[in-house]
């Protein structure tokens, strides 16, 4: 059955973004288990809180200055995505200057009140680290919104590669300090946008061409989407943010939180992949009928359902191993704590498709206004949680407990707008079964005749 749904995913803008970011991941991967083991867990819990914060960052500017402009890109005719892209570049470019000024501007403040802050390399770095990658994060807008996947393989190829050897040549060789990392992934990152900007890849010769109607398009749009990012990058980022504020727990318990949580990053990868490559065909497919976005929308929800499902049941039963993996000796001794957070991490990644595809439903159909109240209604009972969690109970299970508990009301209240919006229903979810079924068989058919 695996098989046969690869099949129908070959030769997809499916695969190409799957495979781009299956590349990323799996030098991610080597990356942390180069880190874990070179690093102490108090040197790995820092480069967690700030790499943390930059990936909440980043979505705050792919939000305001990304979403549209893929949403955009993705019905537009050859001869306005020029201006369309150049629109997105420049809000892009003042997006960066508007957080260096802020930064910096605060940087002195807090180091005066807080000198021993974890968030001052954030403060001092993160500007240096926007400016590096907006040259290859706009190209990635630019390739998903015209739906060029092979692109983006090409740029995480380069992008997790140049990470994966300059911080793992200097663990291998040197003491780790977090500030000469975080300058090794900054430098990797400039790397990967000198690349896009020589290959004309992000759009840069079209700068001159900025629309002021289409840069207010996307800024009113954006406001929601960036809200969105940020508010679902939150929910995934808020157990790390309150740990670090606790002196009881603190950077050491962000890392042994962290290793079970790598489980949702392997899921991710796909997920990642698909929605990527769902939102400009959810947003095409509506054009065309509110049935083919509600077939469209099924078959997505379902196939990647499927996916995960074997994931989820080898690591279900073998969580010891993959931890171990994962983590090795420096965390033997927090392996049965790891285990029964494994448990509902498990439980949490099967109901990402079901969570993730409303949301960019929400988008395609152009209430991100939905999204966004769906992502704050979660947001608040997440952090409600992990304050009693942490402050309270000190008690990792009741976090990870919290993350299963705010995805449910969020799945429940995205779909309710989605089929108040699109008239989806039962008939509708029937339909794409029916395509995946017909799409499997078809799959096995040949398999079976190779």
């Amino acid at each position: 059955m695996i098989k046969a749904t690869f099949r129908y995913l070959r030769n997809s803008a499916n695969l190409f973004s799957f495979s781009g970011n299956l590349l990323f991941a799996a030098f991610s991967f080597v990356t942390f288990l180069i880190m874990v083991r070179f690093m102490s867990k108090e040197a790995f819990g820092q480069w967690l809180i700030y790499s943390t914060m930059a990936g909440l960052l980043d979505m705050l500017r792919v939000g305001l200055t990304g979403t549209a402009a893929i949403r955009l890109l993705s019905v537009a005719n050859a001869s306005n995505r020029n201006f369309i892209i150049a629109s997105s570049y420049h809000l892009n470019v003042i997006t960066t200057v508007a957080i260096a000024i802020l930064f910096y501007a605060s940087y002195p403040i807090v180091l005066a009140y807080f000198p021993h802050s974890y968030y001052l390399p954030v403060l001092k770095y993160y500007p240096l680290l926007a400016l590096a990658n907006l040259s290859f994060s706009q190209a990635i807008t630019v390739a998903q919104g015209t739906v060029n996947f092979k692109q983006i393989i090409i740029i995480r190829l380069i992008n997790g590669g140049f990470i994966m050897m300059g911080i793992g040549v200097y663990l291998v060789n040197y003491s780790a300090d977090i500030q000469d990392i975080i300058i090794i992934h900054i430098i990797a990152n400039l790397f990967t946008s000198l690349y896009t900007t020589f290959r004309n890849l992000d759009g840069i010769r079209y700068i001159k061409l900025c629309d002021i109607a289409l840069l207010k398009k996307i800024t009113s749009f954006g406001k929601y989407s960036t809200a969105s990012f940020v508010g679902s990058n939150l929910l995934r980022s808020s157990d790390t943010l309150i740990l670090s504020m606790s002196a009881a727990m603190g950077p050491e318990a962000i890392a042994i939180y962290a290793i079970p949580f790598k489980f949702v990053e392997f899921a991710e990868v796909p997920l990642r992949s698909f929605t990527a490559a769902a939102f400009p065909k959810f947003s095409a497919a509506l054009h065309t009928s509110k049935t083919l976005f509600n077939h469209t929308l099924s078959l997505y929800t379902l196939f990647t359902t499927l996916l995960l499902l074997p994931v989820a049941f080898i690591l279900g039963f073998f969580p010891e191993f993959f931890l171990a993996l994962f983590g090795g000796n420096q965390f033997a001794d927090s392996l049965p704590l790891q285990v029964n957070i494994t448990y509902f991490v498990l439980i949490y990644v099967l109901l990402l498709p079901i969570d993730r595809y409303s949301g960019v439903a929400l988008f395609a159909i152009d209430k991100p206004e939905i999204n966004f109240i769906k992502i704050m209604f979660m947001l608040v009972t997440n952090v409600v949680i992990d304050l009693f969690a942490v402050f309270v109970f000190e008690s990792l299970i009741l976090m990870v407990a919290g993350t299963v508990f705010f995805t449910i009301p969020g799945i429940l209240i995205g779909w309710y707008y989605i089929c108040q919006e699109t008239g989806y229903n039962l008939s509708a979810l029937k339909s794409g079964y029916r395509e995946m079924l017909k799409i499997i068989k078809a799959g096995l058919k040949k398999t079976i005749n190779v």
